[in-house]
């Protein structure tokens, strides 16, 4: 499997994969690029890497959490995830 390096890329084929992977929230094909979480928790994922966005999003759906919601649960596993304290 060949890696796409987001850091070549132009600028207009990043909105699109964007715009893919938004469309990819709240499945298992979500890749990693799109903002899903609460506003609450923008502090702690904006800056997080792709792969810990996609593993917070995979423990949600997990967890039968509600993607974009707010509770004590999305914030044990984003912690977890982001080594946050």
């Amino acid at each position: 499997m060949n890696a796409i390096n987001l850091n070549t890329i132009t600028s207009q084929a990043f909105v699109k994969i964007y715009e893919i992977d938004k469309s990819f929230i709240n499945t298992n094909n979500y890749l990693g690029l799109a903002y899903f979480w609460a506003y609450e928790y923008r502090h702690y994922l904006r800056d997080s890497s792709i792969a810990q966005r996609k593993k917070v999003h995979n423990l949600f759906l997990k967890n039968n959490l509600i993607i974009d919601s707010v509770s004590e649960k999305h914030f044990e596993i984003i912690k977890l995830i982001t080594k946050q304290n």
